[in-house]
């Protein structure tokens, strides 16, 4: 009964705190109502994920080296490899608006109806775009290296069945390696600011009551 009321404390906290901007993100309907260090906490751990990419391409066995345009992760760039960088580059656009919207409320504050909503439309874009289209991404392209692991025999398996190889070489000249090496950068830059806006919310709130 009391892991039940929780919830309902949690919001009647917002609404009486008198802040708009705890009233208004309540009250407002969203599939991903995180907070934001919690939301950069999850992006972290996305980029963490698409660092990945590096061990599992050295894992690959030799079977899957005929389809590969190199089995060196240092000069190689599959063409899969544009969608796992496209999702890092969306969780960083996202961390980076929702950096900017706590810094835009705090400054501002105490917001008004309008700037409130400002900024939580703000933070739902960048959920969207980092945790959404940016998660999805990795999350393919994850898989899609996955399947090297299986050998040749799964690679062609897959190339029978999608009409293409995931690993001919995009002609970007980006490799496994520093697409690897900018996630895990991305992941410990994101990790960081996310618990530095949990402690500098939590001394702002303070400060506020």
């Amino acid at each position: 009964m009391s892991t039940d009321s929780q919830p309902d404390d949690t919001i009647a906290q917002a609404i009486i705190s008198g802040s708009t901007y705890e009233r208004l993100r309540y009250e407002r309907h969203s599939y991903l109502r995180q907070t934001v260090p919690r939301t950069l906490a999850l992006q972290s751990a996305l980029l963490g994920a698409l660092a990945l990419l590096l061990p599992i391409y050295g894992l690959y066995p030799d079977s899957t080296a005929a389809f590969l345009p190199s089995v060196n992760p240092a000069v190689a760039s599959p063409k899969v490899l544009l969608l796992g960088l496209f999702g890092g580059v969306l969780e960083l656009f996202g961390a980076t608006l929702l950096v900017g919207s706590v810094l835009y409320r705090v400054r501002l504050a105490p917001l008004t109806e309008r700037q409130a909503h400002a900024a939580l439309n703000a933070e739902d874009f960048a959920r969207y775009v980092g945790l959404g289209t940016g998660g999805l991404a990795i999350g393919i392209s994850l898989c899609l290296f996955a399947v090297g692991l299986g050998g040749g025999e799964m690679v062609s398996s897959y190339i029978a069945a999608m009409g293409r190889n995931p690993f001919v070489d995009s002609g970007f000249g980006v490799s496994v390696a520093s697409v690897s090496l900018f996630a895990f950068a991305a992941s410990v830059a994101v990790y960081y600011s996310s618990r530095y806006l949990f402690v500098y919310l939590a001394l702002f709130h303070l400060s506020d009551d």
